[in-house]
């Protein structure tokens, strides 16, 4: 049974490219085996935005159920086009000899390529290296003020050998033999449609047009290898739980030189014992006793960097809600910062003293 690829990625088939996007981070992110998760849930996660974010086999995914790829790989085409018996329903059009242009049989199959043929917009993406996401987890306050760290992950990294190239140090890139540097092959056939002109990416670049002449020795001529790096994040002031950084080119390495990736890190913030966060304003509570808030008193409070003194006036009543201006989170990516806002409990002694009963006996019958 096929696999359904929309299910694997959790989104609807009317989902749109940045819709999958978003899901591929966040899957690949989940289960990737580097950080503990399952790697055949990996691959099928792979596999399927391999697919759904090619324009051309998303296309042929949604009309046939696979791509030509795969159905190249399986022998032809299941589902609508395998016929009661389960068969080609085009296998007895086959032609033999010269009719081609590149002789010998020509099926369906070769139909479907021509539709379907790869173009070099497809091949850099396919080249390009894979984002990757992570999570990170700081404190309450390195998410008020920002903060710098370093993360370490094994990834697919440019060799240092070959620079990326691909080819042995020494020497050169040259041009691929097999598409004359076009990155493409274009082939005319005559079929049962008609005359109809395929152009596929060509298999020996890649796309590219350029082979190494001698393949690097460290990276077998791919231009990247797996291993560890260490990489410098800085977390700007004011980012907040659940919020992304974008750490431009910092994915894994393209093929050959081809675009870098990029990291994305999901920001985990440790909740605080004092402070809670709405947007940019803090909020806590104080508790002040019963004279105090009868009478009216100062109280000395914390805030996320420092302590403030907050007036209290006679007859203030539990709950009350007092404005701290600009002692709150400072915005991100802008100037200026929230407010805090204190919550005054009136806290009731549990065991009162012998002198403590008597005064509150007078203050009750005076009431």
């Amino acid at each position: 049974m096929a696999k359904n690829f929309y299910e694997i990625l959790g989104v609807q088939k009317s989902a749109s490219a940045d819709d999958i996007k978003r899901a591929y981070r966040k899957l690949a992110g989940e289960h990737h085996p580097d950080r503990g998760g399952d790697s055949n849930r990996f691959k099928e996660i792979n596999e399927a935005y391999q697919v759904l974010s090619d324009s051309t086999k998303r296309s042929q995914y949604d009309q046939y159920g696979q791509t030509f790829d795969q159905a190249q790989r399986q022998g032809g085409f299941g589902g609508g086009f395998n016929g009661a018996a389960g068969g080609n329903p085009f296998e007895g059009f086959g032609f033999e000899g010269g009719f081609g242009n590149a002789g010998g049989s020509f099926g369906f199959e070769d139909i479907l390529s021509s539709m379907f043929g790869g173009d070099p917009e497809s091949a850099e993406r396919r080249n390009r290296g894979v984002d990757l996401e992570m999570p990170l987890t700081i404190s309450f306050k390195e998410a008020a003020f920002g903060t710098e760290t370093e993360i370490t992950l094994e990834k697919k990294n440019r060799c240092e050998r070959c620079e990326g190239s691909g080819a042995e140090p020494g020497s050169k890139l040259i041009t691929c033999p097999k598409c004359h540097g076009q990155g493409q092959i274009k082939t005319t056939r005559r079929t049962i449609l008609g005359t109809i002109a395929s152009s596929a990416v060509c298999d020996r670049c890649e796309g590219s047009g350029k082979i190494p002449e001698i393949p690097c020795t460290e990276c077998k001529g791919e231009g990247v290898k797996r291993g560890r790096k260490t990489i410098k994040i800085s977390i700007p002031a004011g980012i907040d739980n659940g919020q992304r950084i974008r750490v431009k080119g910092e994915g894994e390495a393209g093929y050959r030189g081809s675009a870098t990736g990029d990291l994305y890190i999901s920001i985990r913030v440790t909740p605080d014992p004092q402070f809670r966060r709405e947007g940019s304003d803090i909020y806590k509570d104080a508790d002040i006793s019963y004279s105090q808030a009868a009478l009216g008193t100062t109280i000395e409070t914390n805030t996320i960097d420092g302590t403030v003194k907050i007036k209290i006036p006679n007859g203030t009543q539990p709950g009350k809600v007092f404005k701290v201006a600009d002692k709150g989170v400072p915005h991100l990516n802008r100037s200026g910062r929230g407010n805090m806002y204190v919550t005054v409990n009136i806290k009731v002694p549990e065991k009162l003293s012998k002198k403590q009963k008597e005064l509150l006996k007078q203050l009750e019958e005076v009431e």
